[in-house]
């Protein structure tokens, strides 16, 4: 039986899939449905720039995506575009959320919705933009729920402008409002490249039958690894996974033992073992507001593994050297912290790991 235990610091990562927008409109078309409780029928109207920008593009991308996510939630029936558009001409109303009290009134006696979704956009000085969005009851003109989210700009074409954002205050009354944060309630998902070290022991128990079951605690090892790769995530909470395939060497050192029968001067690679394994991991992380792009993460993994043991030491009653292999049950703890950088992640990680297996040389008993 092997045990590691690796002070790793993965430094590693390579590029993470971040589901960022995403969940971002999920987030957005969920918040907005629980404010319109009594809201049958609505229209989504196409989002236009907080500074009164010409572009319209934007605005209809970010507005066709929540559609389609409220469409899928089968909560309300919803205005078909081409209806919607139609209905906006005749009205003479530009087919942008510049939609002001009298507009909703009218687009509600018209299509016969009982409340539009209407908002704003605002570029930001990394790329993304925010979305504003309002659910306003057609009846009264009044706001009864919105939702600001960050999304990123994924699609070609529109003109977001670069310039510093125009922010404009809404006088219209919300009454309730929710702000979303990377690495809060959004979640994301990561491919990493691991390359880890750490320190090393080897237990070996002889068997009891034929050695007495003699003990070798403790055994001083080197090795290298894991190297492999691993994919993962969180979702809009604290818990989220991994899967991870990796292999990593082991080599016991020169070195003195006490058994039973007195001590005992075990040479260099008494026992030489790689290990390849395939595990996974219930992970669990801190979120935080404060610094929303960094994640203190813990957890707990099982996996399986093909250990290749050698030794030039051990030989069988026909003098052959000990080449093997057998499968093994892996268990860890992993502790680290990953920070999220546009689209990539990247992460230190230290790591408790213990990795069992037995061997028999083919011999039965």
């Amino acid at each position: 039986m092997s045990k590691r235990m690796f002070l790793s610091f993965f430094i590693i990562s390579w590029m993470s899939v971040f589901s960022y927008s995403q969940d971002s409109y999920d987030k957005m078309a969920s918040e907005l449905a629980n404010y319109g409780e009594d809201v049958k029928k609505i229209a989504v109207i196409p989002f236009s720039y907080a500074d009164n920008t010409s572009s319209t593009k934007d605005g209809f991308v970010i507005s066709e995506r929540l559609t389609m996510k409220l469409i899928n939630m089968q909560k309300f029936e919803i205005i078909e575009r081409s209806v919607l558009n139609k209905v906006l001409d005749e009205l003479k109303l530009q087919n942008s959320g510049a939609i002001d009290p009298t507009s909703a009134k009218d687009l509600g006696k018209v299509l016969g919705v009982d409340a539009i979704i209407t908002g704003t956009l605002i570029p930001t000085n990394d790329g993304k933009i925010e979305v504003n969005a309002r659910l306003i009851k057609t009846e009264t003109a009044q706001a009864i729920g919105a939702s600001s989210v960050y999304v990123i700009k994924d699609w070609l074409g529109g003109d977001a402008p670069q310039s510093k954002p125009v922010y404009q205050q809404n006088t219209t009354n919300i009454n309730k409002v929710s702000k979303s944060y990377v690495g809060g309630e959004h979640g994301y998902s990561f491919f990493d490249v691991i390359l880890g070290a750490g320190s090393q022991t080897m237990d070996i128990k002889w068997d009891e039958n034929k050695y007495g079951g003699a003990e070798m605690n403790g055994l001083k090892a080197t090795g290298g690894g894991p190297i492999g790769i691993r994919v993962g995530g969180f979702g809009k909470g604290i818990l989220g996974g991994d899967f991870e395939l990796s292999v990593s060497k082991h080599y016991s050192d020169a070195q003195k033992v006490y058994v039973s029968g007195g001590p005992l001067n075990l040479p260099s690679g008494y026992i030489d073992a790689t290990s390849i394994g395939l595990s996974g991991d219930l992970l669990i992380r801190t979120l935080t507001k404060a610094n929303p792009k960094a994640n203190l993460y813990a957890g707990l993994g099982l996996g399986l593994s093909i250990n290749n043991i050698k030794s030039n030491t051990i030989k069988d009653a026909y003098n052959k050297s000990l080449n093997e292999s057998s499968p093994g049950i892996m268990f860890r703890v992993p502790i680290g912290i990953r920070f999220n950088v546009d689209n990539l992640t990247f992460f230190m990680e230290y790591r408790a790991e213990a990795n069992g297996t037995i061997f028999s040389r083919n011999v039965s008993g």
